[in-house]
C-alpha cells in the first residue's frame, strides 16, 4: 500500500518537470530562405561611384571605377608624351570622381582609406556639396579623422564631387607609386562602424 502511493507520487513529479522545461525544446534547427540580391556597377549602386573626369577617371570592365593618373591614359600632347608625375612637385585634379548616397536611407557618412600610396602627400577633398556637412575643400581621407561623428555626412538624396592632390617625394622612385582607394560609407547611426578605419 505504501509502495503504490510511493509511485504515484513519483510520476507526478515527472509530470511536473516535464510542464517546467517544455516538450517542444531542440539543440538546432536549419530552415532554408531564398535571399535575393542583385550586385550592380559603381554607377548603379546603393553608394555609386561615377567617373568625373575621364582623362583619369574610368569604368572598368566588371563596373568598378579605377583611378590612372599615368600618361598612357591620355595625358600627353603630340611626340611628347610624358612619362609621368614630377618629383617634387604637386598636382591637382579637380572633380576627379562622385560620390553620391542613393541607399533611401537618410544621412550616410564617408571616408576614403587610401593604402599603398609612395608619396609625399595624397589628398581627397570634397569640391562641394549641397547638403551635409560636406563644405568644399573639407577633408575626405580616413586618417585626417579621429572621431566619427566629425567624418563628412550626406544627406540622401545627395552627392560629392571628389579632388585630389598628389604631391610626390624630393627623392621620389620612378615607376609606379600608386595604390588602393577604399570608400567607407555608413548610414544614419550605424557610424561608429568606420571607427576602425579612422
Amino acid at each position: 500500500m505504501k509502495r503504490r502511493n510511493l509511485l504515484i507520487g513519483m510520476g507526478s513529479i515527472a509530470a511536473g518537470s516535464a510542464a517546467t522545461l517544455g516538450t517542444g525544446a531542440f539543440t538546432t534547427a536549419t530552415a532554408e530562405r531564398t535571399v535575393d540580391v542583385n550586385v550592380a556597377s559603381d554607377q548603379s549602386g546603393f553608394v555609386t561611384i561615377q567617373a568625373l573626369n575621364e582623362t583619369y577617371a574610368s569604368e572598368t570592365g566588371d563596373g568598378q571605377l579605377e583611378l590612372d593618373f599615368n600618361p598612357d591614359s591620355g595625358v600627353g600632347v603630340g611626340d611628347n608624351t610624358p612619362q609621368g608625375l614630377n618629383a617634387d612637385a604637386t598636382f591637382n585634379f579637380d572633380e576627379v570622381f562622385r560620390i553620391a548616397n542613393e541607399a533611401a536611407q537618410g544621412d550616410m557618412r564617408v571616408v576614403i582609406e587610401a593604402t599603398g600610396f609612395e608619396l609625399e602627400s595624397l589628398e581627397l577633398t570634397a569640391d562641394g556639396s549641397d547638403s551635409g556637412n560636406l563644405s568644399s575643400g573639407k577633408s575626405l581621407r580616413a586618417a585626417d579623422y579621429s572621431d566619427v561623428d566629425n567624418i563628412p555626412k550626406l544627406f540622401q538624396p545627395d552627392m560629392v564631387d571628389v579632388n585630389i592632390t598628389i604631391e610626390t617625394k624630393d627623392d621620389q622612385t620612378m615607376g609606379d607609386v600608386g595604390g588602393t582607394l577604399h570608400i567607407h560609407a555608413a548610414t544614419g547611426g550605424n557610424r561608429d562602424d568606420l571607427s576602425n578605419v579612422i
